[in-house]
């Protein structure tokens, strides 16, 4: 026999009856009266629990509080690292930064990666998990600064860095608040978190610079980054958002060529130029060559004053449209151009015609105007070339004094783009406005520039086949997602260019070199180490505190043995801050799963990748788990700028002020993050989906209810054996698969699916039909009756099953489930129990009887609309079926089997009959009325109770 021992553990307790047994010794043996109904209440075995229906928002806040107190959430991390047992399983936080307050993106993610730790320590599994944040960069920097209202020309770097720390400090205890709040599982306390700021880990990060470095990884060079004016500083592509509007102001300007290739010796003593269009006329000042395809056709063209133009012949259409008629006079190859020169707009010198991979026919004119200081494919046309790389842009963003005294000190994206179209206004022959995709600087929302400066970089180059092959068996949830998501990343990593890791700021971790005479790098591993001691005496700050011969130290100024020592002012990018962070919070370096946003594409999951590929020659990571973002119910992105941001704090707790908001719990916030946040791109938060969370949160409250009520333990006379009816031993076979199914989609990090079959199971399965109909049998049978110790044992099941499906995406609604439940004396939370089914619960045979029987309720309920257990029926069945029924009703007619109960009718006729093709169904009235006390059986008379429960009171009385 199946049992879960729940009701066994009932008949030790002596709970007392006494009301119920004084209401039925009323009733004696062979009685003849004529009872009210309301005289029957008390000797109905009625579910019995004190958890509430219902909560109001403001207990709904209080039992939030209390429960995250009571079960221990805030051990629960701790505990499990000392209970549970291994091997770990490993999530590694990608840290989100110290700056603001909490937010949508914050929840998703947050809630996601806690639904996934609770779901493998509800299985009894050890996790490890260590929070994190990402503590420097120009985002705090420039909130600190905002805050003291000064800029960081007027602070010193030591001033600076101290306000950025208090900032982010300040930040981080609003945001750990906010996830504990949350119930996110994690030793929340200083020791038990990662910061990237912190003495342990810059050592840790300096030590894997000087690695990168000796391996020949790490480098400095001369070369164009992204750079922002606004910030100035260079900025990752990862740093930067595109603005679809922006507006650029193009110019199609004519270069007066001075040496002709043999192809063009005919027009030798002509005017004739070279036609160059370009949207950034503000780098004019800094071109250094001029641009051609080899492989394609130029056209030599002359206008009506007499002026030839050179144009690529795909092109001259387009040209015509901006300047006027062209007449073609000659074509040539593209190749013929080579040893062609041309006069630089502003300097006047000679400069070469150049073939270049990069130039196309499919916009402009053909010929690329090439400033190597401000472009990236016309830099490396420099490089081949051996150009000296002419810079005339300073960090500000304004020419330089070398650009020329007419352009000295004005900003190129301001005035210096009409600076210069002014001066060469007899050469520029169409100006337009292009609206176009740009990027910005995705923190002060500014416009960037391309410009050459020296950084230190990282070769990816050279890891690049390495990291792809390592990611060959990577997983990626969801599945759905997989080929998109791999394909996403593998563009990523193919498409990257080097990696600018330097930045020209204070708030961050040194770059640990020096420079010897202003010029030389000098860095080495006993000199980082020597860094790495100093700062885990003095803190990170020692590098801008203390004398740079106290950094170097003696016996080193004395090796170098030059007259000029100079500290370097860069810091890492803090993208190789949180890049490196596998190496010091993952215990063997590698985690089994990283959970963030798809923008992290192009971000963290690179940048592990990256440097775990370079130092370990492995990813860091087994699998990637990958959420979308919050977005309004017009799916448009949250922002202070347009009004539509919704907090989850207004969320949890509501919103007072102005338009009133519900306080829906941390319980339905965490149910729409599990329902949508691991599905979509974008995840929209919208009150009706919100209120779509709050009433299926509602729902499993309900149904935990009557769990908890049915498993009431009342006392009984004997030692019960529970008795099993087929509905039990199906409502087990579906527990087990239930179970088995939601265990595969945790294990997949499928929550969308795992809240949709949550729903359907305990609404329908549970609710709609076990719960329904063994009610008869839970209320009305005598307290000793086997069948009804069965029911209750399969309540219990379902009750310690389902309760444990829903406790990672529901941990408070879960813990207040438990600490209700009848055998919980001790109050001991969920996530402290162990629990396990067995496997003879899985009975396929018993599916397909009870199954066969469900499909005839369905017939019978069609046919009427009246209470069916005032109806008879007459099942006729093929003889495929009949057998099966057999099961639920051995006797041809009945008014006690279970096939009665299964279809809720007073009475069943089972008759197998060969011409039946598909089940028959047929009813009539039993014109007779129901009995008061169980409303389930007619009455033996006018007026009495039923058979049944005559005898069930007067075996009670005896």
């Amino acid at each position: 026999m199946l049992s879960l021992g729940f009701y066994n553990s009932f008949r030790s307790r002596k709970i007392s009856f006494l009301k119920h047994a004084k209401a039925l010794i009323r009733f004696s043996s062979g009685t003849k009266q004529n009872v009210q109904t309301k005289q029957f209440t008390d000797t109905i075995l009625l579910p019995q629990t004190k958890f509430p229906a219902k909560l109001t928002e403001e207990k709904r806040i209080e039992m939030d509080e209390y429960l995250a107190e009571k079960c221990g959430f805030s051990e629960l991390y701790n505990w499990q690292r000392a209970n549970l047992a291994g091997p770990d399983f490993v999530l590694h936080d990608g840290p989100p930064y110290a700056n603001g307050n909490p937010h949508m993106g914050h929840a998703i993610n947050k809630i996601l990666k806690d639904i996934t730790l609770r779901s493998k320590i509800i299985k009894g599994q050890r996790v490890h998990y260590v929070p994190g944040w990402d503590c420097h960069g120009l985002p705090i920097e420039l909130k600190s600064l905002t805050e003291l209202k000064k800029k960081a020309k007027d602070l010193t770097p030591l001033e600076i860095r101290h306000h950025a720390k208090k900032y982010a400090k300040e930040a981080i205890e609003k945001q750990k608040e906010a996830f504990a709040s949350w119930g996110v599982v994690a030793d929340w306390k200083k020791s038990g978190c990662y910061f990237t700021n912190s003495t342990s880990f810059v050592t840790n990060e300096l030590r894997q610079f000087i690695n990168l470095y000796e391996k020949g990884l790490v480098y400095r060079d001369f070369k164009p980054v992204h750079w922002s004016p606004s910030s100035r500083t260079a900025l990752a592509e990862s740093e930067l958002e595109y603005n679809e509007k922006h507006e650029s102001k193009c110019a199609t300007v004519r270069l007066k060529i001075v040496e002709l290739p043999p192809a063009l010796s005919e027009f030798q003593g002509r005017n004739i130029y070279g036609l160059t269009w370009t949207t950034t006329p503000w780098t004019l000042v800094a071109n250094q060559a001029l641009a051609f395809s080899s492989d394609a056709v130029y056209c030599v063209t002359e206008n009506s004053e007499g002026n030839l133009y050179l144009v690529a012949q795909d092109l001259v259409g387009r040209v015509e449209e901006k300047i006027g008629h062209l007449n073609p006079l000659k074509t040539i190859k593209g190749s013929e151009l080579l040893g062609a020169k041309y006069l630089q707009p502003i300097s006047g010198i000679s400069l070469p015609f150049l073939p270049a991979g990069h130039v196309n026919t499919l916009v402009g004119t053909g010929l690329v105007h090439t400033a190597p200081a401000h472009g990236s494919e016309d830099f490396c046309v420099a490089l081949e070339h051996k150009i000296p790389v002419l810079s005339i842009v300073n960090e500000e963003g304004r020419y330089t004094d070398e650009a020329g005294s007419q352009f000295s000190g004005k900003e190129v994206l301001k005035d210096g783009v009409n600076a210069v179209l002014d001066y060469l206004s007899n050469d520029i022959l169409h100006t337009e406005i292009l609206v176009h995709s740009y990027p910005y600087d995705w923190r002060t929302k500014k416009p960037v520039i391309t410009r050459a400066s020296h950084q230190w970089f990282i070769n990816t180059q050279d890891l690049k086949e390495r990291a792809i092959e390592s990611v060959e068996n990577l997983k990626i949830y969801p599945k759905s997602r997989t080929q998109t998501s791999i394909n996403v990343l593998l563009t990523q990593i193919k498409q990257r260019p080097y990696w600018c890791i330097s930045r020209q700021r204070v708030w961050g971790t040194p770059i640990p070199v020096v420079y010897l005479d202003k010029s030389k790098v000098f860095t080495s591993r006993e000199f980082v180490e020597r860094v790495c001691r100093l700062i885990e005496k003095n803190g990170s700050d020692c590098w801008w505190e203390l004398p740079v011969e106290k950094i170097v130290g003696k016996k080193l100024m004395q090796e170098l043995n030059v007259t000029n020592v100079e500290r370097g002012n860069d810091i890492l990018d803090i993208w190789f801050d949180s890049g490196i962070s596998w190496s010091s919070v993952l215990p063997e370096g590698k985690a089994d799963l990283y959970i963030e946003g798809m923008d992290q594409f192009s971000g963290w999951f690179q940048t592990s990748l990256l440097t775990s590929v370079a130092l370990q020659n492995s990813a860091p990571y087994k699998g990637l788990f990958v959420h979308g973002f919050a977005v309004d119910e017009n799916n448009n992105k949250m922002s202070k700028s347009i009004g539509n941001v919704i907090s989850p704090e207004e969320i949890v707790k509501g919103k007072k002020d102005g338009k009133q908001k519900p306080a829906y719990g941390i319980d339905v916030l965490r149910w729409w993050v599990s329902s949508h946040g691991s599905q979509h791109s974008l995840v929209p938060l919208k009150e009706s989906l919100l209120r779509d969370s709050s009433d299926s949160v509602n729902k499993l409250r309900n149904v935990m209810r009557f769990l908890l009520g049915a498993i009431h333990p009342y006392s009984v006379k004997n030692t019960i054996e529970p008795q099993y009816l087929c509905i039990d031993k199906y409502m087990l076979h579906r527990l087990y698969h239930y179970n088995k199914e939601i265990q595969d989609l945790y294990s997949t990090y499928e929550y969308f699916n795992v809240s949709k079959h949550i729903i359907n199971f305990v609404t329908n399965d549970v609710s709609a039909i076990y719960c329904y109909l063994v009610k008869d049998r839970l209320y009305c049978e005598n307290v000793n009756s086997p069948y009804r110790a069965g029911a209750v044992d399969v309540m219990g099941a379902i009750l310690a099953v389902v309760v444990r499906s829903i406790a990672p995406i529901l941990p408070h609604l879960a813990e207040e489930v438990w600490l209700y439940h009848p055998e919980n004396l001790a109050s001991v939370p969920l996530f402290h129990s162990g629990y396990k089914q067995t496997s003879n619960w899985n009975q396929p045979e018993i599916e397909e009887i009870i199954k066969t029987a469900l499909l005839l309720k369905d017939g019978v309920n069609k046919l009427t609309t009246k209470n069916t257990w005032e109806l008879n029926a007459t099942i006729r069945v093929d003889m495929n079926k009949f057998p099966l029924l057999l099961n639920l009703q051995k006797e041809e007619t009945s008014s006690t089997s279970e096939l009665c109960e299964i279809l809720r009718v007073s009475s069943v006729k089972l008759i197998e009959d060969e011409s039946c093709t598909e089940p028959q169904v047929e009813i009539e009235s039993t014109n007779r009325k129901l009995c008061k006390r169980c409303r389930r059986h007619p009455e033996s008379e006018n007026g009495e109770v039923c058979f049944r429960c005559n005898e069930l009171l007067n075996e009670f009385c005896t």
